[in-house]
């Protein structure tokens, strides 16, 4: 994914210190039950006499039950993940249906696993991880979010990754909250709703990628494709590193 320059000029020998390996622990860590168990989440759940069916949850802001909970956020747009401030992945909005292809593919006996078990080993995709989580831990620069979408290539497809720092009431890192959608149902839908329209910027200096990759009707006149090719090489000369999803395989 395209990061932003903040965290790209990040410290190194800071962010590798993030313990991906979830061995410390939070105020709320459940002990005494393997964190790779494909089953954590029913043995942690009775072991704190979890809330759950019918039971009420009183919110800051509304009474709901367990079941009103999962069946509003299993509905809700994009996919949603939490990890804690031990990097430990405790939840995650399950898809209503089991065949749908996630954006970030989730599956329940993940959840309890550490940010090492659900990141897959490969192209420093733990390196670029540690980064995100260690940036928003510390408040980088003053950041409580990144933005961090996925090049796809496709001007009718944006891949939005957002990583937001969770905090307590006392303003404590407290782990965590990642949203991923692609944002362009959402374009159109505005653009057919105002009557408004898309249309490519000849002075933008981002973008070649997408544009270059998508519909030919997509990119018109000589102008426009002479910028898309001094873009390309823009773009080629300062490629941005990448990384993935928070939770994602």
């Amino acid at each position: 994914m395209a990061e932003p320059k903040w965290l790209k000029d990040m410290n190194a020998d800071e962010y590798l210190k993030e313990d991906f390996d979830a061995k410390g622990k939070s105020k709320y860590t459940v002990d005494g039950i393997d964190k790779y168990d494909p089953d954590w989440l029913d043995k942690a759940a009775k072991k704190v006499n979890a809330a759950e069916g019918d039971d009420y949850v009183k919110l800051d802001a509304g009474l709901l039950t367990v079941n009103q909970l999962n069946w509003m956020l299993r509905n809700t747009i994009g996919e949603m993940t939490f990890v804690d401030d031990n990097n430990q992945f405790l939840w995650y909005n399950r898809p209503t249906d089991p065949n749908k292809k996630m954006l970030a593919k989730r599956t329940p006996d993940q959840v309890g696993d550490t940010m090492k078990a659900v990141h897959p080993d490969v192209r420093d995709v733990i390196p670029d991880a540690k980064k995100v989580v260690h940036a928003l831990r510390t408040k980088q620069d003053g950041h409580d979010d990144v933005y961090m979408p996925v090049p796809t290539g496709n001007l009718k497809k944006l891949v939005l990754h957002y990583y937001k720092r969770v905090e307590d009431d006392n303003g404590n890192y407290a782990g965590i909250y990642e949203w991923v959608q692609d944002l362009y149902p959402l374009v159109k839908y505005f653009c057919e709703t105002t009557g408004q329209k898309l249309v490519v910027d000849d002075d933008a200096t981002t973008g070649a990628t997408y544009r270059r990759n998508s519909d030919p009707d997509a990119v018109s006149g000589a102008s426009t494709k002479a910028a898309a090719a001094k873009e390309e090489k823009h773009e080629e000369a300062e490629k941005p590193d990448t990384i993935t999803g928070a939770s994602q395989h």
